[in-house]
């Protein structure tokens, strides 16, 4: 079955994408679309970003009689890292100059000092911040 087209394809229209993570598998998701990110046709289906921010493949036009929204799962918030080492040659200085003490370091409050200790903030509510692995608690947490 070919994919859709650039004319089929334009912002309001419900499709079936398929999530770069979710290639190997197939599996596809149901959405609207806000925002055509490929310029032409593409033989592998239009990248397309929907309503809800999710990026992927255009693989079918939806038909008006499905569920227009479906049930978004905690795999939509939690990412793989991908195996990047965030930090970790500024461990020890923390970022900071030799010439700054803990307390002018500390006077900043949180900057992008945070992002190197891995200090991430709730992407569901935005309140709860702490280190990767009490983020991904506290979010699986909402979806109980």
């Amino acid at each position: 079955m070919p994919v859709p087209t650039t004319r089929e394809v334009i912002p309001g229209a419900a499709v079936h994408i398929i999530l770069k993570k979710d290639q190997p598998t197939g599996r596809t998701v149901s959405g609207t679309v806000a925002e055509v990110l490929t310029r032409g046709n593409h033989p592998r289906g239009i990248k397309v970003r929907l309503v809800d921010g999710r990026v992927g493949r255009v693989q079918s036009l939806s038909s008006g009689g499905e569920a227009p929204e479906e049930r978004i799962g905690l795999d939509a918030y939690v990412t793989n890292s991908g195996g990047r080492q965030r930090g970790r040659g500024n461990r020890g200085r923390g970022g900071q100059g030799e010439g700054q003490g803990p307390s002018q370091g500390q006077s900043q409050g949180q900057g992008h000092g945070d992002f190197e200790y891995g200090i991430v903030t709730c992407p569901v509510c935005g309140q709860f911040e702490g280190d990767e692995a009490a983020v991904a608690h506290h979010v699986a947490g909402h979806f109980d």
